[in-house]
């Protein structure tokens, strides 16, 4: 989406089931990025969906889990099965960590660069800083 970090965070959260737990076990979270929103919504104490993600666009709906992925298109019939299922054969981390191996020794680029990683890890940072905050922040953060 060419956009590595939001620019404002609302985030929900508490420990309904965990309370022995610093960081709450129930959270809501919304990302204001630039020309998207992200929405993520998660209960640690849940297993639906194997933990699943979905990504909804206007064109069509990525379900991903560790099974594999699933794309159904917006346009479809209610009832019409998806565009395109893949299974997966192994644990996803088993051949991340082959790919970090192998790169270490050829000195190539991983599949997943460092950046990404730092990227993806961002936006809960900033979530947390969000929840820390009363709920609400704007980043890059003013005080």
């Amino acid at each position: 989406m060419k956009a590595d970090q939001p620019q404002k965070a609302h985030m929900l959260a508490d420990r309904y089931i965990f309370e022995e737990w610093d960081c709450p076990d129930t959270i809501q979270a919304a990302f204001r990025y630039p020309g998207f929103d992200v929405v993520y919504e998660g209960m640690m104490h849940s297993s639906i969906d194997d933990g699943g993600l979905e990504f909804r666009g206007a064109g069509a709906t990525l379900k991903i889990d560790r099974g594999g992925f699933t794309v159904f298109r917006e346009d479809a019939p209610h009832n019409e099965n998806p565009v395109l299922t893949e299974h997966s054969t192994l644990d996803g981390t088993i051949s991340h960590v082959q790919n970090f191996f192998d790169c270490i020794k050829s000195r190539k680029e991983p599949n997943a660069p460092v950046e990404t990683g730092v990227a993806a890890a961002r936006a809960g940072h900033i979530g947390n800083l969000a929840y820390q905050r009363g709920g609400q922040i704007n980043w890059p953060f003013k005080s």
